[in-house]
């Protein structure tokens, strides 16, 4: 009898963790001209999760990469000194503060790029053009202004991608597309890789963007996230880390 009621427990445990996701409450937030920013609290069965998203149009904001090598700067004065509207913290990287993969910033290369299995990404900015690409599809050129090498793919042509780690839950950093409109960061309570993935790729989350691509970067105590607003929004992280990412003007 107990091992009956055992495998029923797990039946249903695993019915409820592989429920579809659904938007219980998505709230916008203040913040400055020419990002949108939100609060989203979403559930799956009995499992909960909330999501602080920034997104802006591609015509008008980009991504630029904010390098701190000598560890001078927090997220929210690296924010404020480079004029941005919204960052979260970026890639991985050594204990020693050095970059894993590649980076550039306003044209220079920091770190080349180098191939490893959690490494499948690159966030890459030109003048005409972000894109989140698959190491195999990436192309160093003298376009390009700004990068950083990061993974692994969270969502590929809308979906989920499968594989991901759906056993180690940590607070999350992620970047997302919509395939050449909007631009987005994510940052979110405990989860797994997993559970992230889905949540992304479930249609409606995102206020006013279909993902088509997203990815995962540098997470667990990193995460952090300032968006500027009056007073700004700071979820700060809780070691240092090398470099951030943020969303600025053209």
């Amino acid at each position: 009898m107990l091992n009956r009621c055992i495998l029923l427990w797990l039946a249903g445990f695993g019915a409820a963790s592989g429920a579809a996701w659904t938007v219980e409450k998505s709230e916008p937030l203040a913040a400055l001209d020419g990002i949108t920013f939100s609060r989203i609290d979403v559930k799956s069965g009995e499992l909960s999760a909330r999501l602080h998203v920034v997104t802006a149009l591609v015509k008008t904001h980009a991504f630029a990469v904010m390098d701190d090598p000598e560890n001078a700067y927090d997220l929210a004065s690296a924010a404020r000194k480079r004029g941005a509207l919204a960052a979260v913290n970026g890639g991985y990287f050594r204990p020693d503060r050095t970059p894993l993969g590649l980076r550039v910033r306003q044209g220079r290369e920091l770190h080349p790029i180098e191939r490893a299995r959690l490494l499948s990404g690159v966030i890459s900015v030109t003048a005409d053009r972000i894109s989140l690409l698959r190491v195999g599809e990436f192309k160093q050129t003298a376009a390009l202004r700004e990068a950083i090498q990061t993974g692994p793919f969270l969502v590929d042509g809308e979906k989920a991608v499968a594989g991901l780690n759906a056993t180690k839950a940590d607070p999350r950093t992620a970047v997302l597309t919509d395939g050449g409109v909007r631009i987005g960061l994510v940052s979110t309570s405990s989860l797994t890789l997993a559970q992230l993935g889905a949540i992304l790729a479930t249609p409606g989350v995102i206020p006013g963007a279909k993902v088509t691509r997203a990815l995962n970067l540098d997470g667990g105590s990193s995460t952090g996230m300032w968006v500027g607003s009056e007073p700004p929004f700071y979820r700060r992280e809780l070691r240092d880390v090398r470099d951030f990412l943020a969303i600025v003007p053209r």
